[in-house]
Formats: C-alpha cells, structure tokens, sequence
C-alpha cells in the first residue's frame, strides 16, 4: 500500500517484541483503514529507515532521541518494532494521546522459539563481515545490536539474555505498567477483530474476513542467508582482484 503523508503523527503504538505476529497486526490494521504504518520487516524496509532507526536506539540523550523519534515516525499512523516497540516511554512524552497495543503470543517460549527461528544472530560477527558488502546489513546489524543493549542495561541483563523468557516477561510487565489504563489493548491475532475493533473505535470488516495471518520467518531466514551468499561471493571477488593484482605486480618486479 503506497504511503500517505499526514502531520499528526501515530495513532497507534504497536509494543510488542519483534515476532509478536506484528505483520499480521500490521495487515489487520491496514484493512481497517489505517495507514501508512512503519514496519521493517514487512515489505522490506527503505535501508535509510533501518540506518535511522538503529541510530535513534543508541542515542542516550533522551531530548535529541526523541526530536529523531519524531523525525522518523511522524507521517506515520501506527508504528511497529524498534525503535517505536522499545522506546514506549519515549513515544507516549512525544504522542501522549496515541494508543498503545501490546501484541503478545499465547506463552514466552512460543515467542522465544519464533525469534531463534530466523536462525543468525544479527549481531554475530559472521553475519557483520560475510554481508559486509550487502546494503543494509550492517545497518540490521547495528539495530538489533542497540536493541539488545538497550535492553540489557534497563533490565540489568546479561547480554546472552537478549533475547529470553525474561526478557519478554519484562518488557511486558514493564509495558503494562506505564501506558494509562484505557490507553492498552494485550493482542494477538487469535483474538479475531472483536476486541481490536472496539479498541481503535472502527467497524470491523465483512462477515466472514478472517484476521489476516502472516508468517515471514521462512522469508526472512532466506533474505539472511542470501545477504551472506552475496556478501561472500563479494568477498571472493575483492580477494581475487588483489590476487591477481599483486601477481601481475611481482611478474613486472621479475622482469625489470
């Protein structure tokens, strides 16, 4: 769906974790009227907005972090992931009348089983320097890194601990307790339009529309393992080049 500019900024602010059945929410959302939202993972991402978004999480200043909050959400009528599902404080001071949905899954080892399914870790070394070349990963890279830092020091966690079952329960916990009663819906897709609907104040759909379900764990494990295939062979190439180049330098040192 093309994107509409509009002034107010978002309406909506989705907490859940990353693989909280956010796409779906985000699909939901759409058929009820509601867009432009922020996604990155659903399409991909403009790479500039992941490069902003990774950025916005590390700022420690909480005045510049949330001017660039502003900067980047503010076309938006609902915003989804980091930095928007980690900075909820940030994001209420700045939209103190947008409400907040928790999506959830049905228990913390369904959510923690989904994460570890996208296989690489983001942050490890091998996924930085195979795709180093790749636009955009070192980019992902550095936002799932900030996003773990982040989490690690607001909850005194150790870094093996992002992500993990208290992790989740944390953030959770830590959701309910600051967004205003009446301003929170906890949602999952399972729940069907119902409660959705009667939250955000719109008219569901035709009878008989199911909540959109979708899963992009199978795609997003191939845009990983595809960025480091390409970043590879990029790297067997930049070292074939220098091969050859320092081959065809010490032929002419031979023969001088």
């Amino acid at each position: 769906m093309a994107e509409k500019k509009t002034s107010n900024g978002p309406k909506i602010i989705v907490a859940g974790l990353p693989r909280t059945s956010t796409t779906s929410l985000k699909k939901g959302l759409e058929v009820l009227g509601i867009a432009p939202c922020f996604h990155l993972g659903d399409p991909p991402a403009p790479i500039r907005r992941v490069k902003e978004s990774a950025h916005v999480l590390a700022i420690k200043d909480t005045g510049l972090r949330r001017r660039k909050l502003k900067e980047l959400y503010d076309e938006f009528e609902a915003v989804f992931e980091p930095p928007a599902s980690t900075l909820v404080d940030d994001m209420l001071a700045i939209y103190p009348d947008a409400k907040v949905i928790l999506s959830v899954r049905k228990d913390p080892q369904v959510w923690l089983a989904s994460y570890k399914g996208l296989g690489m870790d983001l942050r490890s070394r091998a996924y930085r320097w195979s795709g180093y070349w790749v636009p955009g990963v070192i980019h992902s890279s550095n936002l799932i890194s900030a996003w773990a830092t982040f989490y690690e020091k607001k909850f005194s966690m150790a870094a093996k601990h992002v992500p993990s079952v208290e992790l989740y329960l944390r953030h959770n916990a830590w959701v309910k307790e600051i967004v205003p009663r009446g301003q929170l819906l906890e949602f999952q897709p399972s729940m069907g339009w119902g409660p959705l609907c009667d939250f955000l104040g719109r008219e569901p759909p035709e009878e008989g529309t199911p909540f959109p379900w979708v899963n992009e764990a199978a795609f997003l494990r191939n845009v990983i393992r595809t960025a480091m295939a390409v970043g590879t062979v990029i790297w067997v190439v930049i070292f074939g080049i220098m091969w050859a180049l320092f081959v065809q330098v010490q032929q002419r040192w031979v023969h001088v």
